[in-house]
């Protein structure tokens, strides 16, 4: 057995301070909270989860919880708690509550993540369950034999599946999925100011190598890293050119994105000196008039931290495939972020796209609603989403511009009773629609159970608008149905004084509206039941180690049951207020046209080109709806002249 002492960094890691676990105890050790300082956190935790916590009687009823009371033991016992104990018994209440958006985040001193040097995934290999090493960190040298492929079979004696499940225990998923997911990846990466530290300084790892089995100690290791990896900080707000009306529209597990950026540092840190391709108007625009790559292989992408785009080929054809990495964009160009998605979808095959959002922890809300007009040809409804009813969440919405809509309703419910207010989008149902579809080929989503928040919104959306079937390779997704916001933002629209600074740089985040799904679920919240794929598939060993190769194959397959469409059209002046189209279309029998909304046309059409003469001028909206033979809606185009 390797001894951790002969485990170390070089110099060239490039990951600040580093500290073995047990320095890392000391230095954690200096500038404890005063006794004080201490009443002040239990205040205001008491104030986020009472009066503003969105899913307070949900997670009392499916939990059976009572955070509340908690809070308040933990403030009778505070004279007998050290330091060390009282941020756990904390912490425990947060993540007791299976909600990734409500987090109590502990003092600056915690900044960082513990690591072992491995990352470990699940899979299936001929019918069992398996639990591979699949990254290791360049940087540490040891066993030179634990590398990507071996299996795990022992984590401190303890069998390998034993200790992830008491690792998911100790953590925060709203369901048994999201949990499992997230002691998994917390079984060798871990962000110490947002969970439980680890309680021993090394793991024994028991592995197999050709049938042979090895043993190694490997030692926990703690590193402050860069601020835009390691320091949670306020969300920022959305740009004004994107909706100037609202700016509490983040819905993200931020534990699961600052996990993504540290996962690619450790791993993958020459993606973080890729050179992005030509990001301006122009270049988009020329880039959209090329034909697709024939070959199969990645396509260049101008945001590579957020989106991944290659053509791969499946027994069933050759398709597209778009990874969206994060719906959070660290510069906040929301905007450049569309147009990225845009430009990907005109450039990947139109026979299908395998769209996989797997470990996408959210990010802005518009962004994930918007993307959906891409990929269907009917009208999206954002998702509503509600107050729980508190004199406090009233208050907010009495005082803040953004919340005027929901203040009737929650002040109503003193004399209804009712526990939330009515439920309206976060913006309006004319933004989310006011592109319309590019891609009109089958689509497949591909999920697992961390995609959380705004991804849970977005793949909500996807089934509730039967865009396409959701394959998942869990049973469910995250289940995080919120916006959030954090304490300091709070405390700058809190009119009674009652939010307090936080000592020491503690910070808070909490689950502020509700959000419930559309069409055939109208009214379920996302919150505990995420999205159930409609199509299961276990990751396996090629998957983990070979590109997916699996998966790709069962979405391929999904993907040949469905009919690629062709719907675009040309316009050109036909004399005073008339428009000359040119409408091309494939797998399309019949078309409808619309000038600002109202119907100005329809007829039967053939593979091919078809020419209308329509009543329209500059500037109006000219919206084309495709069907075929039974007079199902399938495709559609609109732009502005």
């Amino acid at each position: 057995m390797s001894h951790p002492d002969t485990v170390v960094l070089t110099a060239d890691h490039d990951l600040g301070t580093v500290r073995t676990m047990p320095q890392f105890r000391r230095h954690i050790a200096q500038g404890p909270l005063t006794d004080a300082q201490r009443r002040i956190v239990l205040s205001q935790a008491e104030i986020l989860i009472g009066e503003v916590y969105a899913h307070l009687p949900l997670k009392r009823a499916m939990h059976a919880i009572d955070p509340l009371q908690a809070l308040r033991l933990l403030r009778h016992q505070l004279a007998d708690l050290t330091e060390t104990e009282f941020h756990a018994r904390l912490q425990r209440i947060f993540l007791g509550l299976h909600d990734l958006h409500t987090n109590y985040i502990l003092p600056s001193r915690y900044a960082g993540f513990a690591f072992l040097g491995i990352f470990l995934e699940r899979c299936v290999d001929n019918g069992r369950t398996a639990y591979l090493v699949t990254k290791t960190f360049d940087h540490i040298t040891g066993d030179p034999q634990l590398e990507p492929g071996v299996e795990v079979t022992h984590w401190n004696g303890t069998p390998i599946h034993l200790a992830v499940e008491a690792n998911a225990a100790r953590e925060a998923g709203s369901n048994k999925a999201a949990q499992l997911a997230q002691g998994l990846q917390n079984m060798t990466l871990r962000s110490i100011n947002m969970s439980l530290p680890p309680d021993e300084d090394w793991v024994d790892v028991t592995y197999k190598v050709d049938g042979s089995t090895h043993e190694t100690r490997t030692p926990w290791r703690v590193f402050e890293s860069a601020a835009e990896v390691t320091t949670p900080g306020s969300l920022p707000s959305l740009p004004t050119d994107v909706d100037a009306a609202a700016h509490h529209l983040v819905g993200m597990d931020l534990r699961t994105e600052l996990t993504r950026r540290m996962k690619r540092r450790l791993f993958a840190p020459a993606t973080l000196t890729e050179t992005p391709i030509a990001t301006s108007a122009k270049g988009r625009a020329a880039r959209a008039r090329t034909a697709p790559p024939l070959a199969a292989g990645p396509v260049p992408s101008s945001r590579p931290d957020e989106l991944k785009a290659r053509i791969v080929d499946t027994p069933s054809g050759t398709f597209g495939h778009l990874r969206i990495f994060t719906f959070h964009m660290q510069d906040q160009d929301i905007n450049a972020f569309l147009n990225e998605v845009a430009r990907l979808l005109s450039v990947l095959p139109s026979e299908g796209l395998v769209l996989d959002v797997r470990g996408n922890g959210g990010g802005y809300v518009i962004a994930a609603e918007f993307l959906l007009q891409f990929l269907s040809p009917h009208r999206i409804t954002p998702e509503p989403f509600q107050f729980v009813s508190t004199p406090g969440t009233t208050g907010l919405a009495t005082t803040v511009a953004d919340y005027q809509e929901w203040k009737a309703s929650l002040e109503e419910s003193v004399t209804t009773g009712s526990a939330y207010s009515t439920a309206f989008p976060l913006y309006p149902i004319d933004v989310v629609n006011s592109v319309g579809q590019l891609y009109q080929g089958p689509v497949v989503l591909v999920t697992d159970a961390q995609c959380y928040s705004a991804c849970d919104i977005f793949a909500a959306g996807f089934q509730d608008h039967q865009i396409g079937p959701v394959l998942g390779v869990e049973a469910n997704t995250g289940a995080g149905g919120a916006n959030v916001v954090t304490h300091e933002e709070l405390r700058t629209e809190w009119t009674d004084g009652e939010l307090k600074p936080l000592p020491k740089g503690v910070q808070m985040r909490v689950a502020l509206r509700r959000c419930l799904r559309v069409g055939t679920r109208m009214g379920q919240p996302v919150e505990d039941l995420g999205v159930v794929p409609d199509a299961r598939h276990d990751l396996t060993k090629r998957d983990l180690l070979e590109e997916n190769a699996d998966l790709m194959a069962a979405a391929g397959a999904l993907l040949a049951q469905g009919q690629p469409r062709v719907l675009r059209f040309t316009s050109a002046a036909a004399g005073t207020k008339k428009r000359k189209l040119t409408i091309t279309t494939a797998a399309v029998a019949g078309v409808d046209v619309y000038v600002n909304g109202r119907p100005v046309a329809t007829t039967s059409t053939d593979d091919g080109t078809t020419q209308l003469t329509i009543p329209a001028t500059t500037g109006n909206l000219i919206r084309i709806e495709g069907y075929d033979s039974g007079g199902t809606l399938i495709a559609a185009t609109q732009q502005r002249l």
